[in-house]
């Protein structure tokens, strides 16, 4: 069975919003814009160290979990790459006849090393570009809480306007990402957000809130005058978007590819110019939560263009692969992305060939509306349902409208909590479709092995190639704690 993977039209980073700031800012692209920041940054050579990590002591060291837990007693890794796995002393004679200095790495009674993790799919150019500005949504102005916040209302979105304000240089523009407008007022209209409404708060300076997934804004007049200024508010296409905005009191969906066009040509530039440093910060985050390994999808040769001169600063560029989104993939490997929502009678066309990436996350901050909706001969991440037709399952967040925390995902999976729920549901219904739950060595395998077969990375923790492990302070297949609580180092 095959399946043809086109663009993903409706995925928020191919949003026309983001569309439109692509092409503006292809426009203002020049090579030296990077190339002042490459030339500071300095390589680090690897020592020349073979490191040993002995696991006599510990909880267990986890070599393969594709199929059943394999434990062994010590693995060694030169170079980045997995040399010898094994039992402490069949690992230390055979380290012995190389050339290279030995270290050898005592882990902690609690420590257990597993295979690290890998984030398919991911839209790394065009979240670096988001993160220049703050984050209104569930996880706070960083994007890089956890858990969602549960006071998350219309008060917060207005305190943190003030907030932002107050920070900003007087001609700045006040652009914020991420607002979640059905969570932020139950479904209500958010009057308090409208034209007049942010108009009101006289902040005296233009305003641009962008929901979570780019179908929405919510903008005061300033912003409108900026974008009536530019190029484009001189062509009828304004017109038709002015009028809806006075009867919305909002930007819809067929309004937003006009928004980008109130960034100025010194912002874009600056957008350009911070855009290494953002995107830098992002793999550090996610390298902190035991990525090892980024997917990274490139819509557009634009992004492409981007990426190769973002990647080219990591001394590791072998940690990086691409899945290129507008091209049409047929092949034996049959793979389903950013999949939340499937039907009985699609489950059933799946078998072993299949390949199904799976946004798990969408379940713990909109689960509550999944159970008010309607909904007809469909299952809202069937994660079990798609283990029992034999196929692959992958893991994978939908940052930037959550945190790129695969331990966090592996824990939805797992217990399938709504997180973000409102005060009128009980403890007992937070948790959706428990037949649905995945056990922890079926999570575990999701977010690594699993991930890494969706994503084709070539010898995955196979000797002599790359070693994606990380170390963690307690065993994930038997402690009680939740998993995004335990703390990771990528080895």
């Amino acid at each position: 069975m095959h399946f043809l993977n086109p663009m993903l039209q409706n995925h928020p980073m191919e949003s026309t919003f983001m569309q439109t700031w692509l092409n503006r800012l292809a426009d203002k692209y020049s090579p030296c814009l990077f190339t002042q920041c490459s030339s500071a940054t300095t390589e680090l050579t690897s020592e020349n160290y073979i490191d040993i990590y002995d696991g006599r002591h510990a909880a267990a060291i986890y070599t393969d979990v594709s199929q059943t837990l394999n434990r062994t007693e010590a693995l060694a890794i030169y170079k980045g790459k997995l040399l010898e796995r094994g039992t402490f002393s069949q690992v230390y004679e055979n380290v012995k006849k190389h050339a290279a200095m030995v270290r050898c790495h005592r882990l902690e009674p609690d420590a257990v090393i597993v295979p690290s993790c890998v984030s398919v799919h991911s839209y790394l150019v065009e979240s670096a570009l988001c993160r220049h500005y703050a984050d209104i949504g569930l996880f706070g102005l960083c994007g890089s809480a956890k858990r969602v916040h549960q006071d998350y209302n219309l008060a917060y979105v207005l305190n943190t306007l003030d907030y932002l304000n107050s920070s900003l240089d007087k001609d700045d523009c006040l652009f914020c990402f991420g607002l979640d407008p059905y969570l932020v007022n139950w479904g209500k209209p958010l009057d308090k957000l409208s034209v007049e409404a942010l108009d009101a708060l006289a902040l005296e300076r233009p305003i641009c809130i962008v929901s979570s997934n780019f179908s929405v804004a919510y903008v005061n007049t300033q912003l409108l005058d900026k974008i009536q200024n530019s190029a484009i508010g001189r062509t009828p296409s304004f017109n038709g978007f002015i009028d809806s905005v006075k009867t919305l009191g909002f930007v819809n969906a067929e309004g937003m590819s006009l928004l980008p066009w109130a960034f100025s040509g010194k912002e874009l530039l600056w957008q350009l110019s911070s855009l290494p440093k953002t995107f830098e910060y992002i793999i550090e985050q996610a390298q902190k939560q035991g990525v090892s390994h980024f997917e990274v999808a490139l819509q557009s040769h634009f992004v492409e263009l981007l990426f190769e001169k973002l990647v080219i600063r990591f001394s590791k560029a072998q940690r990086f692969s691409t899945y290129y989104t507008y091209q049409s993939h047929i092949d034996d490997h049959a793979r389903l992305d950013h999949c939340e929502v499937m039907k009985l009678s699609q489950l059933g066309r799946l078998d072993e060939k299949t390949s199904v990436g799976i946004a798990v996350g969408r379940l713990a901050t909109c689960g509550y509306k999944w159970v008010n909706d309607y909904h007809y001969d469909e299952l809202f991440v069937p994660c079990k349902s798609i283990l029992s037709h034999g196929c692959n399952l992958c893991l994978h967040n939908d940052f930037p409208r959550e945190p790129i925390c695969p331990l966090r995902l592996a824990d939805i999976a797992m217990g399938r909590d709504i997180e973000a729920m409102p005060h009128n549901y009980s403890c007992d219904e937070r948790t959706l479709d428990t037949g649905q739950c995945i056990s922890p060595q079926e999570a575990l395998k999701a977010i690594t092995y699993g991930a890494a077969y969706h994503a084709k990375v070539a010898g995955y923790n196979q000797l002599n190639n790359i070693a994606h492990y990380m170390k963690l302070n307690c065993d994930p297949i038997s402690c009680n704690r939740p998993w995004r609580d335990i703390k990771v180092t990528l080895l």
